[in-house]
Order: C-alpha cells, then structure tokens, then sequence
C-alpha cells in the first residue's frame, strides 16, 4: 500500500515538475505564442518591424542585436526584458497577472528572433 502511495506522489511531482519546466526551442508553436502574445499586448505601444517608431514605446526592431536598449542605455538581456513585462515601467503597464512564466519566455523569444 504505502508503495502504491509513493508511485502516485512520483507521478504528481513529476507532472508538476513537467507543468514549470520552459517549452523546448522544437515544441510545437512556440515562436507563434511568442507572436500572438506580441500582437496582443505589445504591437499597441511597440514596433518590431522598423527601426524607428512612431509609437509610445521603443522599437524592439532587433533588439537583442544592439549593443544598448533604446530608453534603458545598457545592453538588452532577457532577465531586464522579464522584469519589465513583469512589472512594468513609467508609462507600461505590469503583466504579471495576465502573462505566466512561460508566456513571458514565448513572448521574449518571439522578441529575440526580430
């Protein structure tokens, strides 16, 4: 009995291990999440196609490609893109209740592939 609860409580753990675990780059659509979730939320404030931009945000055109970020001034990394969906900034607002983990690293790498 006690070997049966064991095998039930290795099964959950790993199914929740599996539920935090990052998508892998061949999972299937992880770049279109990225993009829907782009379109969605971002295209409003941000440019990805031009470089330069004629809305309220800076353009992520290439952005992990440039040696400084357009407003920041210090080189793009994904743990300062990920704290500012997180929680915003002067003028953005903070996603952290709509937007996941994994939703977050779609939508940052669909930024990085531009």
């Amino acid at each position: 009995m006690i070997r049966k609860y064991c095998t039930i409580l290795t099964l959950l753990a790993a199914g929740l291990a599996a539920a935090d675990r990052k998508p892998l780059p061949w999972e299937k659509d992880h770049l279109r999440t990225g993009q829907l979730l782009y379109r969605e939320n971002c295209a409003v404030c941000h440019e990805i196609e031009r470089p330069q931009s004629k809305k309220l945000g800076p353009s992520f055109y290439q952005l992990f490609r440039r040696p400084q970020m357009p407003i920041a001034k210090m080189k793009p990394s994904r743990e300062y893109i990920k704290v500012r969906i997180q929680f915003g900034g002067a003028l953005m607002p903070a996603f952290r209740n709509w937007l996941n983990d994994r939703e977050i690293e779609a939508l940052i790498d669909y930024i990085a592939s531009k």
